[in-house]
């Protein structure tokens, strides 16, 4: 018991002496404290601001590298050119703006191009509109940081064309939505942190242009660059140095400061946090600390005691525990031994289906299975398995066809079995019954599941095809192109959209003419579609959509005649065709007879206003012309009996009705002529053509003038009359809409280009079909005539004034 008395004095005692120590050196370690957290943070906000300057110069960089890549794209430089031409070059504005709102979707919030003059071509996206809060970058004047609500990269580019001279420029901007959050994250750091971003004054100025980040939101201000007391930080990251002060700021607060520069771009940082809120937590909980510390080393004494006591006691019960800890310990590895089989098999499974990917084959899928099935298993050295999928036999590397000893599991896809997955031991090796079996069991759920979804994506790949064949052709068929052109086009994305490409043909006959596809090339096609290995996974489960057959094909009507077919060829050795085919040649020869329809209802209407025409020329030539020529000779005969009569008045009367009938016969000759061309039957478009001129410039009385290569010679009679009316055309209109005193009417060759020109002094028009003296049957028949011979009609404004009609097709 005495023992025990002097062993609590020496422990009581030891307690007191170690209390005033550890009070000693708690008050110690605060003063080291404060300098090491005052040191470490310094360096903190260092490492921090340095962060945040690298993320800023590498966003400015980047936008500004985007924005020069941007303007030296080629479809931007064609289409600028192109519009420099001709300003009213409607494709080359709509490839430019289509271009433009793809870039809005890709990263910049608005885009705008202008030309060299200055001139806004096309615009997309909201610009900002606080560009008076922005912050130029040092020297680069082609690009400013604005703050609205976010950081924005205002940047400007010019663009170059081929030769290295300026056509025009772009201008950008773009979020920077990584330097906002990090522009924003100092509200994290405490209520007085601020982090300040400042541009250079301008010349002869102190003000800086500065944005400050703070817990009440950013701000922007302008400050003074250097103040009363001596320069500040932000003067010193301005001129390129960069480091970690201890300063008294503007409202007389001692702070911890950190600045650096951004040279790249011109402008300074600083991140700051007052002394006081830094060390307020350190001091109040060293305090806290303190008491704690005391109270814990006093209850330490009186429990030290305690627990000597209880020492002896402890070390009693130690030895029984020990003897229980043993005989768990030995039961414990038992269970670890199954708990390992377990965790094969579940790591197993993980690696399985980690490894299943529909992009995989069936053979790589089942190497994947073998790989991590072999060693799951209880013997993974004498282990083998196989898998028959579709009558097709996969087995692992160990497999010698020996074992008899064997686990076999289904594998059912879409209700019916389709296969199985059997493992191998030899006959002195037994299985796990229950678990390797469930084992088995699942992977072979996994590998069904995976079955059907490749099958899915298989029949999601082949309605891709399908559809993007349709648009394709339906997009490229229109009714100015030749039916050789309709029928290469169909050829061009049918043809890749089957399930042989390299192997099938197609035929399409159309009122006796023949069309045929050439042999398909992977590398010329029009477009390509990601396919993937041919092999399919479970025929079986194909064979109750497929047809089988050599020859797929649709007839072409129009109304309720046959007109032709399109058919589609294999090879006898490739026989198996899936009904879909069949569906998309069904569709596209529904295209091709709507197609039909519109092109010959187009010829119907042009063949319909020439036979008017016809016939109103016929009319007037052979019976009203007939007629009013009849009563000429007779108001003549009428003049001569009055005149005998002695009644000059009546003679002059009657003289002056044989006159005005004698103009109104040449002016229905003249109609006819211009209704019924005579000239272009008889002596072709050339001579109908300088007839045309002559007729015009004597009805008129203006200067209209034909200008030929005599070289030329159109012997194909429905070219020649398009020719001619569309002259005639062009020449009234030049003539009733545009006032025009002179007109040229020119054809030539260019190249290999057969060129009708039509050209006048007049006021001009276009073929703008808001315009309703330019928007009557008279164009819209030109512009048929047009796309029946395959040409291309234009209306261009002449430079010295006045328009010219060009209509320009390949020589015949």
């Amino acid at each position: 018991m005495f023992l025990n008395q002097e062993n609590d004095k020496i422990v009581l005692i030891g307690g007191l002496l170690l209390m005033g120590l550890t009070l000693v050196t708690g008050i110690a370690v605060y003063s080291v404290m404060r300098q090491q957290i005052e040191s470490s943070l310094g360096r903190g906000l260092d490492v921090a601001l340095q962060g945040k300057a690298h993320l800023l110069e590498s966003q400015i960089e980047k936008g500004l590298a985007d924005t020069r890549a941007l303007a030296s794209r080629p479809f931007l430089v064609q289409s600028i050119q192109q519009l420099k031409i001709h300003s009213d070059n409607h494709a080359a504005r709509g490839d430019l703006e289509s271009n433009i709102d793809s870039l809005i979707q890709s990263g910049f919030s608005a885009t705008v191009i202008y030309d060299m003059h200055g001139n806004q071509l096309v615009r997309a996206g909201r610009f900002s509109e606080k560009q008076a809060q922005a912050l130029p970058l040092g020297e680069m004047v082609d690009a400013t940081l604005i703050w609205d609500g976010e950081f924005v990269l205002h940047t400007r580019a010019t663009v170059f064309n081929q030769v290295g001279q300026p056509i025009g420029s772009i201008q950008t901007e773009t979020t920077l939505p990584q330097l906002t959050r990090s522009f924003s994250e100092i509200r994290s750091i405490g209520e007085s942190g601020t982090f300040m971003l400042c541009a250079p004054p301008q010349k002869n100025e102190q003000k800086m242009a500065c944005l400050i980040s703070q817990i009440d939101g950013v701000q922007f201000r302008y400050l003074t660059r250097v103040a009363e007391g001596g320069v500040l930080p932000m003067d010193y990251a301005l001129s390129g140095k960069s480091g970690v002060i201890a300063v008294t700021d503007y409202r007389n607060v001692s702070v911890i400061e950190a600045y650096a520069p951004l040279g790249a771009i011109g402008l300074g940082m600083i991140l700051k946090l007052d002394e006081a809120e830094l060390f307020k937590p350190v001091t109040e909980k060293l305090k806290i600390i303190m008491l704690y510390l005391g109270l814990l080393i006093i209850a330490e004494v009186l429990l030290l005691n305690w627990f000597i006591r209880k020492l002896i006691n402890s070390e009693r019960r130690a030895q029984i525990a020990k003897k229980k800890a043993e005989r768990f310990s030995y039961e414990l590895s038992l269970k670890e031994l199954e708990l390992r089989e377990r965790l094969k098999e579940i790591t197993c499974l993980y690696e399985i289906r980690r490894g299943i990917g529909t992009e995989l084959s069936v053979d790589e899928i089942c190497q994947q299975i073998f790989k991590h099935l072999i060693p799951g298993m209880q013997f993974p050295e004498t282990a083998s398995a196989s898998v028959e999928i579709d009558g097709k036999r996969f087995v692992s590397a160990t497999y010698t066809g020996l074992q008899d000893n064997t686990l076999v599991s289904k594998i059912i896809v879409n209700g019916q079995p389709c296969g199985q997955l059997s493992v191998y031991y030899p006959d002195d090796k037994a299985f796990l019954e229950v678990e390797e079996q469930k084992l088995i069991d699942t992977i072979t759920v996994d590998l069904a599941n995976w079955l059907e979804r490749k099958q899915v994506d298989e029949l999601l790949r082949e309605r891709l095809k399908e559809i993007t064949c349709l648009y394709e052709i339906r997009r490229g068929v229109s009714t100015e192109l030749s039916m050789d052109k309709v029928c290469q086009n169909i050829f061009d994305y049918l043809i890749p959209a089957l399930q042989f490409p390299e192997l099938a043909s197609a035929v399409i006959e159309l009122d006796g003419k023949r069309f045929i596809s050439g042999k398909y090339d992977a590398r010329q096609a029009k477009f390509h579609l990601s396919r993937a290995d041919q092999e399919r996974v479970c025929d079986d489960c194909y064979n109750h959509r497929d047809s089988v057959g050599h020859v797929l094909r649709s007839n072409i009507s129009l109304g309720s005649k046959s007109c032709g077919y399109i058919s589609v060829e294999y090879p006898e050795d490739r026989p198996l065709f899936i009904q879909e085919e069949q569906k998309l040649i069904d569709a596209i020869a529904s295209d091709l007879e709507s197609w039909l329809d519109r092109k010959r209802l187009e010829q119907a209407l042009v063949f319909v206003a020439e036979e008017q025409a016809h016939t109103i020329g016929q009319e007037l030539h052979d019976n009203l012309g007939q007629q009013i020529a009849a009563i000429s000779y007779q108001a003549r005969a009428l003049e001569k009996k009055i005149a005998v009569l002695g009644s000059d008045s009546m003679a002059a009367i009657a003289a002056s009705i044989a006159a005005q009938v004698q103009t109104a016969v040449v002016q229905i000759k003249q109609l006819a002529q211009g209704l019924l061309p005579f000239e272009l039957e008889a002596n072709g478009v050339v001579a109908a053509l300088e007839k045309l001129a002559s007729r015009i410039a004597s009805t008129y009385s203006i200067n209209c003038n034909f200008i030929c290569d005599n070289k030329i010679q159109i012997d194909d009679q429905n070219l020649a009359l398009n020719f001619y009316r569309v002259a005639q055309e062009a020449t009234n209109n030049a003539i009733r809409h545009g006032g025009a005193q002179h007109l040229t009417i020119s054809l030539a060759k260019e190249d290999d280009k057969l060129v009708l020109s039509i050209s006048d002094d007049g006021c001009g028009f276009s073929l703008d079909t808001n315009d309703k003296k330019t928007s009557g049957m008279g164009i819209k028949i030109m512009q048929y005539r047009a796309k029946q011979l395959g040409a291309k009609l234009n209306v261009l404004s002449r430079t010295e004034g006045g328009t010219e009609v060009r209509l320009e097709m390949g020589m015949v």
